[in-house]
């Protein structure tokens, strides 16, 4: 009887025994097989950072890859770095933090620093304009302006000339008041600076311009075609 006892006890082990392999070999497939890859800071990574083609190198130590489980990656994760490539960080990134779309910007967003909008050989510069000599405040992000001088020749006679054309606007103060205020019925306010891309030369005769003469912006019509 004990001899049956322990076979019956024998059997029982290796039942247990096989479910709980069997069990582990499920639990090994399941952490493979459902399972998603995005991606995680590698490393600190500072606002207003263009992620570049470098960055995103494989090895390059900016990201890593880490593993959720299947089912639970929200579209704003980054799974494909190659997608972001481009973009700003709205945010600092800190190590291990999952990459989330809506930490990051687009390059023509107005939000980035400016900065990463100027050309090559390029910079900002700002100066004063009032409703009187811009346009009564109808000059938008985008738009081009020429710049009309009026000044004094050698003989005292007032001379008007075109100082430039089709200077490009990238940022107009208290544009957000404006809309606020035309969305209402109200008055519009005037913007008190606009912001042009111009060289460094270019932007030397504007001041110039600015502090020595009277000058008035001809808004251009937008290209249609």
């Amino acid at each position: 009887m004990k001899k049956v006892y322990l076979i019956a006890v024998v059997f029982a082990l290796l039942a247990m025994f096989a479910t709980f392999m069997f069990a582990k070999q499920l639990d090994k497939k399941a952490t493979v097989k459902d399972t998603d890859i995005v991606y995680v800071a590698a490393q600190e990574i500072a606002d207003n950072t263009e992620i570049t083609e470098d960055m995103v190198a494989e090895d390059a130590g900016y990201f890593k890859q880490y593993s959720v489980i299947k089912g639970t990656a929200t579209e704003s994760m980054v799974t494909d770095l190659t997608k972001i490539v481009g973009m700003v960080t709205a945010e600092e990134l800190y190590p291990d933090e999952i990459l989330n779309t809506n930490k990051l910007l687009d390059s023509d967003s107005d939000q980035i620093g400016l900065s990463h909008k100027l050309h090559k050989g390029k910079v900002a510069y700002s100066f004063s304009a009032g409703s009187v000599n811009g346009v009564d405040g109808y000059i938008s992000v985008g738009d081009t302006v020429d710049v009309i001088v009026y000044e004094k020749d050698a003989k005292g006679n007032t001379v008007t000339r075109v100082a430039y054309k089709d200077l490009e606007i990238m940022r107009v103060s208290n544009a957000s008041a404006d809309a606020s205020a035309s969305a209402s019925g109200s008055k519009i306010y005037d913007y008190g600076t606009l912001t042009v891309e111009v060289t460094e030369a270019q932007a030397l005769q504007l001041y110039e311009i600015e502090s020595d003469y009277t000058f008035k912006l001809v808004l251009n019509p937008r290209d249609k075609d």
